[in-house]
């Protein structure tokens, strides 16, 4: 039964996709500049910055990992934070445990967007600033629930290496891989003529994008349920990046609800 629902769910979005193609292709093509206006640019250079410092163990000037893992992934936004957790861990510098659990508090969407967007979205600075700083406390508030568990791993460091060719393919593959992610859920999103609730669940840039100009009554609601839930592009990003160790993306999605509802309520009562 399962899979003849999804069959049958393949088969309307492919007469969809035919049906649409004008609006298939003018999708296709905004993603393409979303991603290279926006994302790339960004993106790619946080991450090879990010695996160059994991390869020079930068991290070892902070108290552990983990630590190092939140503030990192602060400055350079997701998806980068799930790279930093995978390398540390593939590098033997994390636990599997201590690695999981870390997904649950670094997600943070990129800064630069966030401040940019918001202003766009409000008009304010102050309400931009608020909500970026309600977004940044909820993961912290996580992190406080949870830091006893994370546990600091004994690491005997060898010489450290230089490797850029390398971070720079990691950093190719990864941004790729994101505007794939970005292409499926617009061109998805615009077929099915979406409301902006679904946009926003389906992808945070198009949900936050929708509410420009819109006199809703609980827009900041909307607005910070959007970026803290990021929106299942960024978690099919996420998970993508997983797919490559023995991590658990249950994890990433059990901190985005609990982010969600934390700030949730702290917006609602600010």
């Amino acid at each position: 039964m399962k899979k003849n629902l999804i069959y049958l769910t393949i088969l309307i979005l492919i007469f969809l996709i035919f049906k649409n193609y004008s609006l298939v292709l003018d999708s296709s093509i905004k993603a393409v500049e979303l991603w290279l206006y926006k994302v790339f640019p960004y993106l790619f250079i946080m991450i090879v910055i990010n695996d160059t410092l994991i390869n020079l163990d930068f991290e070892r000037l902070f108290k552990n990992n983990s630590i190092y893992a939140l503030v990192a992934s602060l400055l350079s936004g997701s998806p980068t934070s799930a790279v930093i957790i995978s390398n540390l861990y593939k590098q033997g510098k994390m636990t599997k445990d201590t690695a999981n659990k870390t997904l649950l508090f670094t997600y943070f969407a990129n800064p630069l967007f966030l401040y940019t967007m918001l202003n766009a979205i409000f008009n304010s600075q102050f309400i931009a600033i608020k909500l970026m700083l309600i977004h940044y406390l909820s993961n912290i508030i996580i992190y406080l629930i949870y830091r006893r568990g994370l546990t600091s791993k004994n690491i005997n460091y060898n010489k450290t290496k230089l490797d850029i060719s390398s971070s720079i393919k990691k950093a190719m593959n990864t941004t790729t891989m994101v505007l794939g992610c970005i292409t499926f859920y617009l061109v998805i999103s615009d077929i099915l003529h979406l409301s902006i609730f679904l946009r926003g669940i389906l992808e945070m840039t198009q949900g936050l994008n929708s509410l420009i100009g819109e006199s809703l009554q609980y827009k900041e609601l909307l607005a910070i349920g959007f970026i803290s839930f990021g929106g299942f592009s960024i978690h099919t990003q996420v998970k993508c990046i997983l797919d490559e160790t023995d991590l658990e993306y249950k994890y990433f999605f059990k901190g985005r609800i609990m982010q969600t509802l934390i700030a949730l309520l702290i917006t609602a009562c600010t």
